[in-house]
């Protein structure tokens, strides 16, 4: 009786030790990992999807799954690394991005709705910030994608009606841009995508160079579309510390203009997809 309960003592004290280094590996690894989202199962209409950062399944359209990314504002004032004025460090990052599971077709039509540009941007300038973000994407891509653009649309909201839209529109509040992704569920190609950005917020358009000077009182419209075209290329989110230098950080700030240009990581992640 006595071996039998040194037996069992024993066995338990291993598993203990067991979980203990299992438990320090998932926190070591933690944040490293992004942000995974439950899917949801619900059937949506094409006008109920929410936007809210999640996984979506459609009423109407069977083998389509919708993803949507929720771009939010955060304030960088008290941090020692914000980009404001002419302090316009851009720091290199490692970090590699992880992805979402699709991947765009070698050839991406897209449209812009030019006439729901502000005007402290101009519409006249988003060919040219929507050009020069999908060349970066494109390149790093080994040329595997290629970006064209198609007609101007007059569509101000996401839709699935084969478009693939970058507009500004309403959101809410809190949220600078709105990605929607459709996607096939058997092979994980994207359908259609669509980027909204938020018309409630005071947008400017700053190209960055080591000499350039941010308004920091506004929302960079190339910084913040080149990130919502990560999402495109089927690039995730991520939050975490290791992560603030990132193209593919998951917060945007007033006077940032860093996103402009990818980072080691956001390359990496890229070409991780093709």
């Amino acid at each position: 009786m006595v071996k039998r309960m040194r037996k069992i003592s024993g066995i338990f004290c291993l598993v203990g030790f067991v979980s203990l280094i299992l438990i320090g590996f998932l926190v070591s690894i933690a944040p490293k990992v992004s942000v995974v989202l439950a899917k949801d199962d619900r059937k949506y209409s094409d006008d109920e999807i929410p936007e809210k950062d999640g996984d979506y399944a459609l009423r109407d359209h069977p083998g389509v799954r919708v993803r949507v990314f929720v771009h939010k504002e955060k304030d960088l004032a008290k941090r020692q690394d914000a980009l404001t004025a002419c302090s316009v460090s851009d720091p290199d990052s490692t970090a590699v991005v992880g992805s979402t599971g699709w991947h765009l077709a070698s050839n991406w039509t897209y449209q812009l709705n030019v006439n729901s540009v502000p005007s402290s941007v101009g519409g006249s300038n988003l060919p040219v910030i929507a050009g020069e973000s999908f060349l970066k994407w494109s390149t790093v891509s080994g040329d595997l994608v290629s970006f064209s653009r198609g007609a101007d649309t007059r569509a101000n909201r996401a839709r699935y009606d084969g478009q693939n839209v970058i507009a500004w529109g309403r959101a809410s509040a809190g949220t600078l841009g709105v990605t929607y992704t459709w996607y096939y569920l058997n092979g994980g190609q994207a359908v259609e995508t669509d980027t909204i950005l938020n018309l409630k917020y005071s947008w400017s358009w700053t190209t960055y160079s080591e000499t350039a000077c941010a308004n920091p009182n506004t929302y960079d419209a190339y910084d913040i579309l080149i990130h919502e075209l990560g999402h495109w290329m089927g690039l995730d989110d991520h939050y975490s510390a290791e992560y603030v230098d990132n193209t593919m950080y998951g917060y945007g700030s007033k006077g940032e203009i860093k996103k402009d240009t990818l980072t080691s990581g956001d390359v990496a992640g890229a070409q991780n997809i093709y």
